[in-house]
């Protein structure tokens, strides 16, 4: 009901006789689930089987070319999946418990690159001498510990930068947020000192991230809290701090370089030794208020995402490309989301892992058309044609 209702106030339909917005939501979804190696040949293959036909009503469509899926995925409207993903993650975080809503507060952001071997990609960003022959996106999300709950694509090569990408996503979910009660959690990547400042100026903007362990600093103030051996290592350092920043400056000989300033802004920093670990870690935080043990935690959940995208990689086909066109490729991203929430959910029901997820939610799409069959079959399935095993 919902996506018929976004399907008609959208123009996601428009000039389109086959592959409407309803139809390839859900032939994006099937093949996620059910294809390996997920191409437009093999969606292509999909929309043709009985299955398919069976479950989602299509028996009076025509075939359809992989070249045609190609050239819909280039055009068609991508607020209709792009709404399609905010509401259903509206509706699934409904579910929560109270405890669950808690965990939520806390969003991890990373990157994660995925690379085009043929160099086929329009707009591209190339990252390093390894891959000095491949084009890649970049796709920068915030986790919540259960669902992706903000997204962007860069293709631009400043973007190569983290300093750039994740606070952009920071900052994005932060203003599109009713309630400011979110932590954000990222790793080494974001080391701007300026963007740390900005998200200080933020109200109610509130973070834990990662410093090189040699990062110049100044002392202010110390900070004591009676623990210092917690389960997730020793506490060597807990302070508040300022940071050095760089300002561009016009030199002696009229040159324009930059020159590093201490930065009137507060930090706190906290060193400790992890408990399985060889090597320190430094954290940095606007939360003066919490035990340097629970801001541990916090980072130490900052993992969640890691496992986040190596599902979305190795159970629903985000290594490579399904289409090498922006808005194919975001629709993707789009479509990808929202398939890894559905399996989340019954992941999270069902307490198992995310590959048993993902193949039991294909053995049920198998008998769902069976009970389909036997439904229009009036009880003698020998009247319908059912898919070959």
């Amino acid at each position: 009901m919902e996506l018929s209702r976004l399907s008609r106030e959208s123009n996601v339909d428009y000039c389109s006789k086959v592959l409407t917005g309803k139809l390839m939501f859900y032939l994006l979804l099937y093949g996620m689930l059910r294809i390996d190696r997920l191409s437009q040949r093999g969606l292509a293959d999909a929309f043709s089987s009985p299955m398919f036909k069976l479950i989602f009503d299509t028996s009076g469509k025509k075939t359809i070319s992989h070249s045609s899926i190609s050239e819909r995925l280039s055009v068609i409207d991508l607020d209709f999946f792009k709404i399609s993903y905010e509401v259903i993650y509206q509706r699934l975080s409904s579910l929560y418990t109270t405890n669950e809503i808690e965990k939520m507060l806390l969003q991890r952001v990373d990157s994660t690159l995925v690379a085009e071997a043929g160099n086929k990609l329009v707009e591209g960003m190339t990252c390093g001498n390894e891959h000095k022959k491949k084009k890649m996106i970049k796709y920068t999300m915030n986790f919540d510990g259960m669902f992706a709950s903000f997204s962007q694509v860069h293709t631009q090569e400043a973007y190569a930068n983290e300093s750039l990408a994740l606070p952009k996503n920071v900052l994005g979910h932060f203003k599109q947020e009713k309630h400011h009660s979110s932590v954000y959690i990222f790793d080494r990547g974001q080391a701007s000192a300026e963007r740390f400042t900005e998200f200080k100026q933020q109200d109610g903007l509130l973070f834990v991230g990662r410093l090189a362990d040699n990062r110049k600093l100044e002392f202010v103030q110390e900070i004591v809290f009676e623990n210092k051996n917690f389960k997730y290592g020793t506490l060597i350092q807990d302070q508040k701090v300022r940071i050095y920043g760089s300002k561009e400056v016009i030199n002696s000989k009229g040159n324009l370089v930059k020159k590093q300033i201490l930065l009137d802004e507060h930090f706190r920093v906290i060193r400790f030794m992890p408990s399985k670990g060889d090597k320190e870690i430094l954290l940095i935080t606007n939360i003066f208020d919490l035990s340097a043990e629970t801001i541990a935690k916090m980072y130490k959940q900052r993992w969640d995402i890691e496992v986040f995208f190596r599902f979305l990689k190795q159970e629903l086909n985000f290594s490579h490309f399904l289409s090498l066109n922006e808005n194919g490729i975001l629709v993707i991203m789009y479509m990808t989301l929202i398939t890894a929430m559905l399996v989340m959910i019954y992941k999270k029901e069902n307490q198992i892992g995310y590959k048993t997820a993902v193949r039991r939610m294909g053995i049920e799409l198998e008998t769902l058309v069976i009970a389909v069959a036997v439904i229009q079959s009036g009880g003698d399935i020998k009247k319908v044609n059912l898919p070959d095993p």
